[in-house]
């Protein structure tokens, strides 16, 4: 079983390339999993020799270190490699990670996830469920002997302050968890973003839709126009 929390950390260096910008505006979801096969290989310290004598036991043969390559190589979209769910088992077993690793999107991937409206980034919300969606799960979770946590428990972490250890292991509870940790991980972008927009439009706000379009087009009459205007 899985701790309840998700540990909050940042990046390292040892986080692979994100994608670059001149890559397809669509993203195949084994290409997902294989960014995230390499995050997991180099997250456990393993070579690709070492990573295929791990796996060997859960995949029922030796791959060679060729064919591990071939595996991370997947993500750039220079090789096809499809994954079937047996392999995917075996990934999470051989490398000690939940499932979901190897669903979680890579840093700043906004592609479109092929044949679907979703983006790349939105993925943990496929993984995860929406929220309207939670209620189907529990479902499945009553069927399988795991109900919610009782409304005592609610009150119980009202009073102390923090949860209980039922609430602790509810789907609900660790949902909210990750999907926290994911933010955190994103924040430092989606506020660098910010700010660059924010630049764009004080930007625009001094040199006006004509000074910005003489300034990219490198025409005189937009230029001398929207000059006219701010001395005006």
């Amino acid at each position: 079983m899985y701790g309840a929390g998700v540990a909050r950390t940042r990046r390292t260096s040892t986080t692979p390339p994100e994608p670059e910008r001149h890559q397809p505006d669509t993203a195949d979801l084994n290409q997902i999993v294989a960014y995230n096969f390499r995050r997991a290989r180099e997250l456990r310290g393993l070579t690709q020799d070492e990573a295929a004598a791990r796996l060997e036991q859960f995949l029922g043969q030796r791959l060679g270190q060729a064919s591990i390559s071939a595996i991370e190589g997947a993500f750039s979209g220079e090789r096809r490699r499809e994954f079937d769910a047996q392999e995917l088992l075996a990934f999470a077993c051989g490398f000690d990670l939940p499932l979901l690793w190897f669903f979680l999107p890579p840093p700043g991937d906004l592609r479109r996830l092929e044949r679907t409206s979703d983006r790349v980034n939105e993925l943990y919300t496929l993984v995860l469920g929406r929220e309207d969606q939670v209620d189907l799960l529990y479902d499945r979770f009553r069927e399988l002997g795991m109900p919610e946590p009782p409304a005592a428990d609610e009150k119980v972490a009202r009073v102390f302050g923090a949860p209980t250890a039922t609430t602790l292991n509810d789907y609900r509870h660790r949902r909210k968890e990750m999907l926290l940790a994911l933010l955190d991980e994103y924040a430092d972008e989606v506020d660098a973003h910010a700010d660059e927009i924010g630049k764009f439009f004080d930007h625009l706000r001094q040199v006006g839709i004509r000074g910005f379009i003489g300034e990219h087009a490198m025409d005189e009459d937009y230029s001398f126009s929207a000059k006219n205007r701010r001395e005006s």
